[in-house]
């Protein structure tokens, strides 16, 4: 009798740390691998003027998931890396001011810096940056100081346990795009940097975008025929209308535009008071006049860049 009912109290404490451990693999799942929302932003990229000059725009949307905010911010979402490179962040405007606070640190300590070698800085600082986070957010609430001793410890440890964790640590999204574009001995160049810290070249596509609006801002490139060889002056015009109909996407700022120029000879950030005058540049270039190609070298002149 006595064996019977002992035998009962280990299968009711058995059933219990079964259910126990299946709650904590639910908890696991539900508080860790909820997927990250695509960042609602839009950042466009093109190559132009034969290849050796850029032009780049952003919305000013800035987003946190942690305070559950998304507000339009005067600042400009372009992070100058040196005097011929830049790069466009979307997605956690905190995850993109820790990670460049280390990037520039890093590239400060170089002479000249390739925008290659600048590209794998970031990538060094953004895989660096997102072990640290799977570390604090998923081993170390679990008992365990970091990857070596996760690792070590998979022999002893329940296989559905170390499969859950794996997995978290496999799907593990940072939450950051970036493009990296700069100038290099009078060639324009492209980079793409996306979670777990991969790049990708985007100078013979000749363009990209990252956001919410990449379909919008894609679509409207590809339809104008934007291509390295087009003139500055038309890109210009294009690059501001594909940020423009990006803000047809759920998120997309709307009332602040940035626009930053770059060519073998100097980095122009677009000033804020001139988009008037490029908005109706952009229109007469739309009906077709005449005129639009001398007001945008007009224009370009005014902000002090040289249109060729």
């Amino acid at each position: 009798m006595c064996a019977d009912v002992n035998n009962s109290n280990s299968q009711a404490q058995t059933g219990a740390s079964h259910a126990e451990f299946g709650r904590e693999i639910s908890n696991m799942r539900e508080t860790v691998l909820m997927p990250r929302r695509k960042p609602t932003t839009i950042c466009i990229a093109a190559i132009c003027n034969e290849g050796s000059s850029l032009v780049l725009a952003t919305d000013s949307m800035v987003t946190n998931e942690g305070l559950s905010i998304q507000f339009e911010h005067p600042t400009r979402k372009m992070t100058h890396l040196s005097d011929s490179c830049v790069a466009l962040t979307a997605g956690d405007a905190l995850a993109h001011t820790e990670l460049f606070d280390l990037v520039q640190t890093k590239i400060a300590a170089l002479k000249a810096p390739s925008i290659v070698e600048i590209v794998s800085e970031i990538k060094g600082c953004y895989q660096s940056l997102r072990e640290q986070e799977m570390k604090e957010r998923i081993l170390i609430p679990r008992g365990f100081d970091g990857f070596k001793q996760f690792y070590e410890a998979q022999r002893i440890l329940i296989p559905e346990l170390v499969f859950g964790i794996q997995k978290q640590i496999d799907d593990y999204d940072y939450g950051l795009d970036i493009i990296v574009a700069g100038i290099c001995a009078g060639t324009a160049h492209i980079y793409g940097i996306s979670n777990p810290g991969t790049s990708k070249c985007f100078d013979a596509l000749g363009f990209h975008a990252i956001g919410s609006g990449l379909p919008h801002a894609i679509n409207t490139v590809i339809a104008r025929g934007c291509h390295e060889a087009t003139s500055l002056e038309e890109a210009l015009l294009i690059v501001y209308e594909a940020k423009k109909t990006a803000e047809k996407a759920p998120g997309i700022g709307a009332r602040i535009t940035n626009i930053c120029i770059l060519t073998p000879q100097k980095l122009m950030e677009f000033p804020r008071n001139k988009l008037e005058k490029l908005h109706e540049l952009y229109e007469a270039w739309v009906r077709k006049e005449s005129n639009w190609m001398g007001g945008v070298q007009e224009l370009l002149n005014e902000i002090g860049g040289p249109t060729k």
